[in-house]
């Protein structure tokens, strides 16, 4: 099946990232799956616009760089809400 759509490589990556933070996964874990994501991106990308083969780099980080500035984010709030509201620091 092939499907032509406009693709937001910084939401792909925050999506793989929601999941693993639901899943309870660690921050190697995402690496691959971030990982896992670029690759499959682009290797659509080859197929529909070859042209675009020097890109890949950029969206690979593009697709990491969002994923782990949100697994960060909610593994933030996740800490702060198992924190003591009284301060015990």
């Amino acid at each position: 099946m092939i499907i032509k759509a406009k693709i937001d490589i910084s939401y792909i990556g925050e999506q793989v990232a929601h999941q693993c933070f639901l899943e309870n996964r660690n921050v190697d874990d995402l690496d691959l799956y971030l990982a896992g994501a670029a690759y499959a991106v682009c290797f659509s990308l080859l197929k529909e616009k070859p042209w675009m083969k020097d890109k890949f780099s950029e969206i690979g980080s593009e697709i990491a760089r969002a994923g782990t500035r949100k697994f960060s984010e909610l593994m933030e709030m996740e800490i702060l809400k198992k924190s003591h509201p009284e301060g015990n620091a």
